[in-house]
């Protein structure tokens, strides 16, 4: 599953440290992953001879990739080589497109005898994360071109020390997976998964229980409501 990342070499003193993860990191531009230490997952690959490997693992939230640290060194994963990744705390990650972008499995349930599920990706908001550079650099420009500025507005500005070491503006992408086909939670999709007779009911319902797509007690309603019943 190797796919060396050269130039991307860090030392395992920190990927590894001992202390527990801290429930409230948020990814930055200098340290893209969803968790703030690399930590020790089983990770499971095959199709037909399924074999399981323990690896320091993370996730990168660029391209929602899987890396994994091996010999000090990070690399990624070869798409479509991995089937799951399972870390100590009971999260598991799977791909769920041909790009095997990793989501977190939010919950397993059975569908005609089949395993299904709500996965969620954690995508970086590109919309917000351009507009705050846009006024980041408008702010700069402002106080240079000005006639008259403070050191405090310098600071201020300068202070982006820098936008990449501020949190990523991020955003939740959910997937069902129903009879063995991972597809995404909007509307469209669902419409074409669900009962005919039931559509007008699913637009009523989702206009009614103010549902949002990027939110996990939102898009868990329209599981139980539309898929499990």
């Amino acid at each position: 599953m190797k796919k060396i990342l050269s130039l991307v070499v860090f030392s395992l003193s920190f990927l590894v440290a001992s202390a527990q993860n801290n429930k409230d990191w948020e990814p930055t531009g200098v340290w893209p992953f969803i968790n703030q230490q690399f930590r020790t997952a089983t990770v499971y690959t095959g199709l037909f001879h399924r074999t399981k490997t323990v690896v320091p693992c993370n996730i990168h939230v660029g391209n929602q990739t899987l890396w994994y640290s091996q010999n000090d060194t990070l690399m990624e994963a070869i798409p479509g080589s991995v089937l799951y990744v399972e870390f100590p705390n009971g999260d598991r990650y799977m791909p769920v497109s041909s790009e095997s972008r990793f989501g977190r499995i939010v919950k397993e349930d059975s569908i005609d005898g089949k395993v299904a599920r709500v996965i969620c990706v954690r995508v970086v908001n590109q919309k917000e994360l351009d507009q705050k550079y846009l006024d980041y650099i408008n702010k700069t420009k402002n106080i240079l071109q000005g006639s008259t500025f403070n050191v405090s507005d310098i600071a201020s500005a300068d202070a982006g020390i820098v936008m990449e070491e501020q949190p990523l503006p991020m955003l939740n992408e959910f997937y069902f997976q129903v009879r063995g086909e991972v597809f995404p939670a909007k509307p469209k999709d669902i419409l074409s998964h669900i009962d005919s007779k039931r559509k007008q009911e699913y637009r009523n319902f989702t206009r009614s229980a103010e549902i949002i797509s990027t939110n996990e007690s939102s898009i868990l309603k329209i599981w139980q409501e539309f898929f499990l019943k």
